[in-house]
C-alpha cells in the first residue's frame, strides 16, 4: 500500500502527451472591405488542424512543454493572399520558479512524506514480526516445559509403583502391614492422573503453537507433532544494563516512528513556509513558424509573397526550418503575497505539533528504559531462582535417597517415602519453570532492546512482505 503511495506521488512527474484534431467554419457579412468576399454577400473562413503537444514537469520546480501544430483554412475573402493556407508551428516552452517551489514543492514534499510513511509502514511492520517471534518463542519454551514436566511425571509414576512393590514385598515377608500398599496403589492412581494432565497440558501448548506458525487451518502443521530438539540447559545471558539501554534507545521501532513523524512534520512545516514566499517565475519560449500556398491575389501582377512560400503543404513544413520565421520571449512572472492567513494558522500548527511529538518522544525514551531495566531486573532475579531451584531440587533428591534407605532399613513409613517422592517431583517442576522464566525474561529483554531479530539470524526484506531466517540462537550466551 505505501509503495503504492509513494510511486503514485512520482505521478506529477511522468510526462503527458496530448493531441488534438478538429475543424470549422465561420461565417459574417460583409461589413468591413478588408475581410470582404467579392464573390458573396458573406465573408467565410473554414478550417481544419491537428496538434500534438508533450509536457514534463523537472525535480527543480519547473517544467516545459513541446508543442506542434498544422493547419489548413480556406476563405473567400477578396484580399487573401493564400487560399487554402497551410500553416505550421513549434514551440518550446520553459518555466523555472526562482523563490517559492524552488528548494521544495507539493511534489517533491509529497514523495518525502510518502517515503517517511513507507520508513514508518516498514518500521512498524519490523515490530510486529518480533513480537510475533517473541510470542513463538515464548510458546515454544511452554511446549519444552510441558514435554519436560510429562517426563517428570512419568518418573514419579515409575517411583510410586517401585514403592508399591516394595511394599507388596514387605507385606508378604510381614514387615508392613497391608495398609501400606492400598497406600502405594492410592498414591499411583493420584499420580496417572497428574500424567495425564501433563499430557493434556503439552496437546493444548502444541496447538497454541501451530495457531502462532500457521492461521491456516489445512496446514501441515495441524497434522505433524512438534518436537522441539532445545534442551532446558541453563544458559546465562551476560549484558549490562548500560549496553541493553543504549541498544534498545538505537534500535527500538517506537523512536524510529515518531523521529519519522518528527521528519514529516519538518517537510510540511518547510513547504508552509515555501507557499508564503513571493512568487518569482522564470519563463522563456522559443518557436518557428511556417505557412505556404498558392496565391490567389494579385491586383497589379507583381508577386505579393516570397516564391518560397508559394506552394503547397510541403512547402510550409520546408518553410518552418529554412526561412528563419523565430519567435522568441524571455521574462520573468512575479506573485507578491500581500499576506496569507492559511499559512500561517497552518504553520503554527504545525509548530505545536512538533513539540507535542518531541515530548512524546521524550516520555517513550523514558518507558523503553524503564522497560530495559524491568527486563534485566527480571532476568537477574530469575536467575537467582534457577540456582536456588537448583539447591532445592538436589536436597530433595538426597532426603528422598535417604527416607528410602531409612524405609529400606526399617526406620521409617511408607507414606514419608511417598510423601519425598511428591517433594521431588514438586522441586523437579519449580527448577524447570524457573528455567523457563529464565528463558522467557531472556526473550524479554531482546525484545527490549529490539535485537530479537538479529540474534535469531532473521532478514527481513526491503519490500515488507517477506521474511527469511536461520535456526534461533542465543542472546550472547555461555555455559555456567
Amino acid at each position: 500500500f505505501y509503495q503504492q503511495k509513494l510511486i503514485q506521488a512520482f505521478g506529477p512527474y511522468d510526462p503527458a502527451l496530448s493531441i488534438g484534431l478538429g475543424m470549422g467554419s465561420s461565417k459574417s457579412p460583409n461589413t468591413n472591405i478588408a475581410t470582404a468576399s467579392s464573390v458573396s454577400t458573406f465573408s467565410q473562413f473554414d478550417r481544419a488542424y491537428w496538434n500534438v503537444q508533450f509536457q514534463q514537469n523537472i525535480p527543480t520546480g519547473g517544467g516545459f512543454s513541446y508543442s506542434y501544430n498544422t493547419g489548413r483554412s480556406d476563405t473567400n475573402q477578396a484580399f487573401a493572399l493564400f487560399t487554402p493556407q497551410y500553416s505550421v508551428s513549434q514551440t518550446l516552452q520553459f518555466l523555472q520558479p526562482l523563490r517559492r517551489n524552488f528548494r521544495t514543492d507539493q511534489i517533491r514534499s509529497s514523495i518525502t512524506l510518502a517515503n517517511l510513511d513507507l520508513k514508518i509502514n516498514d518500521s512498524q511492520f519490523r515490530k510486529n514480526v518480533t513480537d510475533t517471534i517473541a510470542r513463538i518463542q515464548a510458546q515454544h519454551w511452554d511446549l519444552v516445559a510441558a514435554i519436560r514436566d510429562y517426563e517428570i511425571q512419568r518418573e514419579s509414576v515409575k517411583l510410586a509403583q517401585t514403592q508399591l512393590e516394595n511394599n507388596k514385598m514387605k507385606v508378604k515377608v510381614g514387615t508392613l502391614a497391608t495398609i501400606g500398599i492400598t497406600e502405594a496403589r492410592a498414591e499411583v492412581s493420584a499420580r496417572e492422573v497428574e500424567l495425564i494432565q501433563a499430557e493434556e497440558r503439552i496437546n493444548t501448548v502444541e496447538n497454541n503453537l501451530r495457531s502462532l506458525i500457521s492461521s491456516d487451518r489445512n496446514a501441515d502443521i495441524w497434522r505433524q507433532t512438534i518436537v522441539p530438539t532445545d534442551s532446558v540447559d541453563f544458559k546465562e545471558v551476560q549484558i549490562s544494563l548500560d549496553e541493553a539501554i543504549n541498544a534498545a534507545l538505537g534500535n527500538r521501532p517506537e523512536l524510529e516512528q515518531v523521529r519519522t513523524r518528527v521528519e514529516q512534520t519538518d517537510v510540511n512545516y518547510r513547504l508552509g513556509q515555501n507557499l508564503k514566499k513571493w512568487q518569482v517565475d522564470f519563463v522563456a519560449s522559443i518557436g518557428t513558424v511556417g505557412v505556404a500556398g498558392p496565391q490567389t491575389f494579385d491586383p497589379d501582377g507583381q508577386p505579393r509573397v516570397a516564391p518560397d512560400f508559394v506552394g503547397g503543404v510541403s512547402n510550409a513544413y520546408r518553410t518552418l526550418f529554412s526561412q528563419g520565421l523565430t519567435n522568441w520571449f524571455v521574462g520573468f512572472n512575479v506573485q507578491i503575497p500581500l499576506r496569507n492567513r492559511t499559512q500561517e494558522s497552518q504553520l503554527a500548527q504545525l509548530k505545536v505539533q512538533k513539540q507535542q511529538q518531541l515530548m512524546s518522544l521524550k516520555q517513550i525514551e523514558q518507558q523503553i528504559i524503564v522497560d530495559v531495566r524491568n527486563a534485566v531486573q527480571s532476568l537477574e532475579t530469575n536467575k537467582k531462582r534457577v540456582e536456588t531451584a537448583r539447591i532445592a531440587r538436589e536436597l530433595a533428591e538426597q532426603q528422598l535417597d535417604g527416607e528410602t534407605k531409612r524405609f529400606q532399613a526399617g526406620l521409617s513409613e511408607n507414606f514419608r517415602v511417598l510423601d519425598r517422592q511428591r517433594q521431588l517431583s514438586q522441586q523437579q517442576g519449580v527448577e524447570l519453570q524457573t528455567l523457563i522464566d529464565y528463558k522467557k525474561s531472556a526473550i524479554d529483554l531482546q525484545r527490549a532492546m529490539y535485537t530479537l531479530l538479529e540474534a535469531n539470524d532473521f532478514e527481513i526484506a526491503k519490500s515488507s512482505s517477506q521474511v527469511t531466517a536461520a535456526m534461533p540462537k542465543p542472546m550472547g550466551t555461555k555455559n555456567p
